[in-house]
């Protein structure tokens, strides 16, 4: 080897090497990332908080929802979906308090902290498509006329309320009761959506049509289920296809 070559090698430095902790962040920041896209995109968990879904789903159920499934269809009559609460507002409130930063996250001005906020999700059965004529009798419901077989509701009212002494409205028309409201046509890209335990429900009866972008998703998966009041998990529920 030449002078020349030996005096260039010496000269030449080695390449750095990333450092653990360094490869430790990126691997955090993507994780996070990748993270994010499936959560907003893909699938999302789930917990049941109320009973107003039983006997389909019950208090403590966790369920896995397929996000993605509306991007290529429409749901369906029937199905249980889980959706932004309409009754929530968008921005945390009140609004000029709270600037955004990144959805869900807002800095509060007063306080000078982040917040996180978002709508709460709700799970409820599609009971109206739009163009529907939807009438509830007596607890039964009918569509377009007719009367439609609910296997899946549960009642433990033995009350039934007449129209007259209900004092649900819809904008400013008086729709009547729990147990006999409307009747009521669904409009175009929106959905009637009722709890199984339809005595025990904040649905659309009480709050009005779901605009379909309110939509989330489908539950497909119940993967645990914790009984609150035994403090014992529901082993019989578990891994429950849905």
């Amino acid at each position: 080897m030449s002078l020349f070559n030996k005096k260039k090698s010496k000269q030449e430095k080695p390449e750095k090497k990333k450092s653990v902790i360094r490869e430790w962040i990126e691997a955090i920041i993507f994780a996070g990332i990748a993270a994010i896209i499936i959560r907003t995109f893909v699938i999302q968990t789930f917990m049941i908080p109320s009973g107003s879904m039983k006997p389909t789903f019950l208090p403590g159920d966790f369920l896995i929802a397929n996000k993605y499934i509306f991007h290529f269809r429409e749901p369906k009559r029937f199905e249980s979906i889980i959706f932004k609460y309409p009754g929530d507002p968008y921005h945390p409130q009140p609004r000029d308090r709270y600037a955004k930063i990144i959805r869900p996250i807002y800095w509060d001005k007063k306080n000078f902290l982040p917040k996180y906020y978002k709508r709460r999700d709700y799970i409820k059965r599609i009971i109206g498509m739009p163009g529907d004529t939807l009438q509830i009798i007596d607890k039964n419901v009918y569509l377009n006329g007719d009367y439609i077989d609910e296997d899946y509701v549960q009642h433990v009212d033995y009350r039934i309320i007449p129209r007259d002494e209900g004092h649900l409205y819809l904008g400013s028309k008086f729709m009547g009761s729990r147990d006999n409201y409307g009747p009521v046509v669904v409009p175009d890209n929106k959905y009637f959506v009722m709890g199984d335990n339809r005595d025990n429900s904040s649905d659309s009866r009480y709050w009005g049509f779901l605009d379909r972008d309110m939509i989330q998703g489908i539950p497909i998966i119940l993967y645990m289920s914790w009984d609150g009041n035994s403090n014992k998990i529901r082993w019989n529920r578990i891994l429950k296809i849905e």
